[in-house]
């Protein structure tokens, strides 16, 4: 049965945030497909926040990369459970276009990562946009 994660972490550079993201869905799409792993990934307010999905070993495996990658820090998991219905599968990696909701969900996660993001992986899921896109402060409706 598959996991879903969700974390937050601090950007190293806050600059173009947006295209930082982007370009890192780019990269992960097909290595995530290869994996068995589906996400989508957002930059906001010097953040990333990314919801993934896949068997646990897999997940295990790509949380010890992310720890060592030197574009964030202080990575803080979020939330992390079982799930029977995959909200990313076959993606790989989208991106996130932001609106206020989003923002708002965003800003309080940040804010507090103990928070529950209950609903969070579903909210960006219904927000996501084709990898290489824009995602992030500079896309979506406000």
């Amino acid at each position: 049965m598959p996991d879903r994660l969700i974390y937050v972490s601090t950007a190293t550079s806050r600059r173009d945030l947006a295209a930082q993201a982007a370009e890192i869905a780019r990269r992960a799409q097909a290595v995530n497909l290869e994996q068995g792993i589906g996400g989508a990934l957002v930059g906001h307010d010097g953040h990333f926040v990314q919801a993934l999905e896949g068997e646990p070993q897999a997940l295990d495996a790509l949380l010890r990369r992310l720890e060592d990658d030197p574009r964030h820090y202080d990575l803080v998991l979020v939330d992390r459970r079982r799930v029977d219905d995959l909200l990313f599968a076959g993606w790989g990696m989208a991106g996130v276009a932001l609106d206020r909701d989003i923002r708002d969900r965003l800003d309080a996660l940040i804010a507090n990562p103990t928070l529950s993001s209950t609903g969070l992986a579903e909210a960006l899921r219904g927000r996501t946009v084709p990898p290489g896109a824009a995602v992030g402060e500079a896309a979506g409706p406000v």
